[in-house]
């Protein structure tokens, strides 16, 4: 009776020790969450403020580049209505409105290439908070992989705890078969037993409701690890082609040499012009003997420069018409190039539409399988044979001298659930991390 009740209060004590023990892990499980989660949260503040801070700082510098590029504009028009009010030529005119559309080209294209500039800064500073989430990622990816090393280990104690268990039963057995230590009283012997197969297999369910506890949290862990795959698969969907970006900026160096071609361009016919003003314009009358002697020359010097004149006019226009083809065909390339950046983003978006779908899926199936699966529970029964010896004094009267009690013992399905189903959560998410950091090298 007292060794009963001992073995009963050992029972008991172990129960509340593997309860205390589970509580403890939930608690320490749910604060790691709860760090991670509010983590998460700063981050995502401090690039939100990153952001904002760049943003004003863009917005300062161009409002006071047009604010110069203002101030410019309004001293050009002064000192055009003074030029204007002053006699000027036409062809002066002429010459100083094509310097003022140039400028307003290249104001133009400054505007642009800061644009670019600005937008490669916040690149930049979307590239580096990605990064942060990456690596906080991966710290949670080697957390997850602890966890799930800790979990194996403990359930290899459970093994060696059942095995242990085992190897008792065997002992109990072979005790019961040895007709030394029986005691007089067979029934005592088998509630004994019964007593103790009854607190094996209470020791058994706890620790069946524990393991199927880790296996719902890994399985969770699982599922929140995959939507951040998906979430981190769609911000990398809407991030720029660094290629392209380097595509843009060699246009427009190359429209700045352009630009720097036209206005050298510019200033040499504004020396040939004040060298032809320079000169005299009537220049003084030679001989009329003379005269008529140079007459032939200088017709043929005429009709040579008219012809070169045209030659000219001619490459003018062909240099003009290549130069549109040229352009047209570069807008068509940045058109297909457009159109493949887009076509590639909406890849992407659709890749992540896909494995949110198929989270879903997994949800649904995770949520609705096993109902299905409890309405019809398959029980296997298994019957085992405890030899009992009987006395020499009963030999008599029957023709064996063994008896054999079958006791049934149900048995569940445990075994068919392989320690691989517990770890293959742990496994997926492992593959998933790091699939997900390949997919960022990649891209």
């Amino acid at each position: 009776m007292l060794e009963s009740l001992q073995s009963d209060y050992d029972c008991v004590k172990n129960q509340q020790r593997q309860q205390l023990q589970e509580q403890q892990e939930h608690l320490e499980r749910s604060h790691s969450t709860a760090v991670s989660e509010l983590n998460n949260k700063m981050l995502r503040l401090q690039s939100a403020l990153e952001e904002s801070q760049l943003n004003e700082k863009q917005l300062k510098h161009k409002l006071e580049v047009q604010t110069e590029t203002l101030n410019n504009k309004m001293e050009e028009l002064q000192a055009l209505n003074e030029h204007t009010q002053s006699s000027m030529t036409s062809e002066m005119m002429e010459v100083q409105m094509k310097i003022m559309e140039l400028e307003n080209v290249k104001v133009e294209l400054e505007q642009a290439l800061q644009d670019s500039q600005y937008r490669e800064q916040q690149l930049e500073l979307t590239n580096s908070s990605l990064q942060r989430h990456l690596e906080r990622i991966t710290e949670e990816k080697e957390e997850r992989e602890k966890e799930a090393v800790s979990w194996f280990n403990a359930l290899e104690k459970s093994r060696e705890a059942n095995r242990d268990l085992q190897i008792q039963l065997a002992q109990v057995l072979q005790e019961a078969q040895d007709p030394n230590s029986r005691g007089n009283s067979l029934f005592a012997e088998l509630e004994d037993k019964r007593a103790e197969m009854e607190r094996q297999l209470i020791s058994m369910k706890v620790q069946y409701q524990s393991l199927q506890k880790q296996h719902a949290f890994s399985k969770q862990q699982l599922q929140r690890m995959k939507f951040q795959i998906a979430t981190l698969m769609q911000l990398q969907s809407s991030r720029a082609d660094p290629a392209q970006l380097e595509r843009l900026q060699s246009m427009l160096s190359e429209k700045n040499g352009e630009i720097q071609s036209l206005m050298t361009k510019l200033q040499r016919l504004e020396k040939v012009e004040m060298m032809l003003k320079s000169q005299p314009a009537n220049p003084a009358p030679a001989e009329s003997c003379d005269r008529q002697d140079e007459t032939y020359y200088t017709d043929l010097l005429q009709m040579k420069l008219n012809n070169t004149v045209k030659d000219a006019e001619r490459l003018g226009d062909e240099l003009s018409l290549q130069r549109m083809k040229s352009l047209s065909e570069s807008q068509r390339a940045l058109e297909l190039e457009r159109k493949l950046f887009s076509s590639e983003r909406l890849l992407k978006q659709a890749q992540s539409d896909k494995i949110k779908l198929q989270l879903r899926v997994e949800e649904l199936q995770h949520k609705y399988e096993p109902k299905d699966a409890k309405k019809n529970p398959i029980q296997k029964r298994k019957k085992e044979k405890l030899p009992v010896d009987i006395t020499p004094s009963e030999e008599t009267t029957i023709d064996k001298g063994q008896h054999v009690v079958a006791v049934e013992m149900d048995v569940t399905n445990t075994k068919t659930e392989d320690p691989a189903a517990h770890t293959s959560p742990t496994a997926e998410a492992v593959n998933a991390t790091q699939g997900v950091c390949s997919g960022g090298s990649e891209a």
